[in-house]
């Protein structure tokens, strides 16, 4: 028989009497502390301009903003997390205080917070900004409210199964139910005692940790589950009834990964979802029709000159027509040309009346009206531009870094061709075709990196184990591939680069890692 270790004896002592623990948590809940245009007190500050951004004022070594004193709307709201950014790394500092009523508030002495760290949250609080340095701002400054649940209230924590395959091949949604204590109907929505009374709790997390309380009162807690709350269900409170309440939850990155991935905009604008370099297809937006200008004319004849028909030409054509002997409307004659006179196409041509038209090109006639003096003379000139139709086809995804090449037909061509990376718009002078074209949307081109960016899309970032997606990248740095994903799960984007690229992709306690493939195994 092996003799136990020193340190596994010691382990044990440790957990010797303790006590099993549970505890839920829904979250996040947006707090409003008040940060606005004269809400506040601005002590040589300012807002700046955009919801969650304060500023120092120029030519000043410090200042700060206190808030209003404002309310939770829900005392079950214990928990804090504040989010901000220190642009100018000036050592801005926030701080919060708090007490059960507004008019306590003022009594409490202000605790430091620091971000995405949590602290305790009353229903009465006030935020107050410092920045102790010239230059100072902050932006996304944000709270986000935690709800606690008493674990006096928890019947059963339920149990937790969530089954993912490595590659998302099998992505199926595991599901919890939390049973809870409904006596004084504190879950029955509209109820006067709602927990979650004036907050929404839609796309709301629930957390669940166990641990173990210590002798000395100590609890360390262990993360074991986050779900995404769908409803809440199976509620009696009637007589003889057990006052009960079931809490409902997906899991939580199975959810995520089922959010739709370049989904359109509400009012039907295609957004894909692009990175790198892809070939996209146009689709056709709006033709300009073909168009004759009004003829000018250069000379002493008095003729007006008539242009019929509709142009059919491919490329925008300016004519000439000039006269070559003088005389009426039927006598004289005249040539044409369409490089402003270095060559002619036709010579000596009679300048027809109304009743006898000439006819020229791509579909265009003209004839002469005459005028009340000598009609035409000599060396008189008639000028008009023939414009070709113009299709318009828009590449979705736009802004683009570049539109390099333009395939009309599967044809790569540019002559008649105009396109505007900024808006994605391509236009063809002359004729419709199959418009497509090869695209640079941006310069992240590494599988790893474009997966990740996937993952924050559908509200992922925070479950990344960056080590593994750094190291996965390092040893694979020649890897390039571009994507372009359409209103379709994150998970069958993921799974379609998996399938191109030599990497496994699998979840973890909640943390999503990846491995890169050297043919070591």
């Amino acid at each position: 028989m092996r003799l136990a270790s020193g340190e596994f004896l010691q382990e044990e002592m440790l957990l010797r009497g303790a006590r099993p623990r549970v505890k839920a948590v829904l979250f996040p809940f947006d707090l409003d502390y008040g940060l606005g245009p004269g809400s506040g007190i601005f002590e040589h500050t300012q807002y700046g301009g955009e919801p969650g951004k304060l500023v120092l004022e120029e030519g000043v070594s410090s200042g700060s903003w206190t808030s209003p004193v404002m309310q939770t709307l829900s005392p079950a709201l214990d928990t804090v997390v504040p989010v901000w950014d220190d642009q100018s790394s000036s050592g801005a500092k926030v701080y919060l205080r708090g007490a059960a009523t507004p008019d306590q508030v003022s009594g409490a002495s202000y605790t430091e917070l620091l971000p995405l760290e949590a602290s305790p949250l009353w229903p009465s609080f006030q935020v107050r900004v410092e920045f102790p340095a010239a230059g100072g701002s902050v932006s996304g400054l944000s709270f986000e409210g935690r709800l606690t649940i008493p674990e006096s209230e928890l019947i059963s924590p339920g149990e937790v199964r969530v089954d993912l395959a490595r590659d998302f091949s099998g992505l199926t949604s595991g599901r919890h139910i939390l049973r809870l204590d409904n006596r004084e109907a504190q879950w029955l929505p509209g109820g006067r005692n709602f927990s979650l009374l004036g907050l929404p709790f839609e796309e709301k997390r629930l957390i669940l940790y166990h641990g173990f309380e210590l002798p000395n009162g100590q609890v360390e807690w262990l993360p074991l589950y986050q779900g995404a709350l769908t409803r809440l269900g199976n509620m009696t409170d009637g007589w003889q009834e057990r006052h009960r309440v079931e809490v409902e939850t997906e899991d939580w990155i199975t959810h995520c990964l089922n959010r739709r991935l370049g989904a359109p905009a509400p009012e039907g604008e295609r957004r894909p979802f692009m990175r790198g370099v892809y070939r996209a297809r146009g689709e056709l937006v709006q033709v300009t029709d073909p168009a004759v200008s009004a003829p000018a004319r250069s000379g002493s004849g008095s003729a007006v000159l008539t242009v019929l028909g509709e142009y059919r030409g491919a490329v925008d054509t300016d004519f000439l027509l000039q006269i070559t002997t003088s005389g009426e409307v039927g006598a004289a004659t005249f040539s044409w040309s369409i490089n402003n006179g270095q060559s002619w196409e036709k010579e000596g041509l009679t300048c027809g009346g109304a009743d006898k038209p000439v006819t020229l090109s791509q579909g265009l006639a003209v004839f002469w009206q005459p005028g009340s003096g000598s009609d035409l003379v000599a060396g008189d000139r008639f000028t008009f531009t023939a414009r070709a139709p113009v299709y318009h086809y828009r590449l979705a995804g736009a802004p683009f870094a570049a539109i390099t090449t333009v395939y009309l037909n599967d044809e790569a061509v540019w002559e008649g061709v105009t396109a505007e990376p900024e808006t994605g718009d391509i236009m063809v002078t002359g004729r419709s075709a199959q418009v497509s074209a090869r695209v640079v949307k941006d310069n992240t081109t590494h599988p790893v990196d474009i997966m990740l960016d996937v993952l924050s899309e559908v509200g992922l970032k925070e479950a990344v184990n960056q080590e593994s997606f750094d190291l996965a990248k390092s040893l694979t740095p020649e890897y390039a591939v571009g994507v372009c994903f359409e209103n379709i799960p994150a998970s069958q984007a993921l799974r379609e680069i998996l399938r191109r690229t030599l990497y496994d992709l699998w979840v973890d306690f909640g943390e999503i890692k990846i491995r890169a493939y050297l043919g070591e195994e």
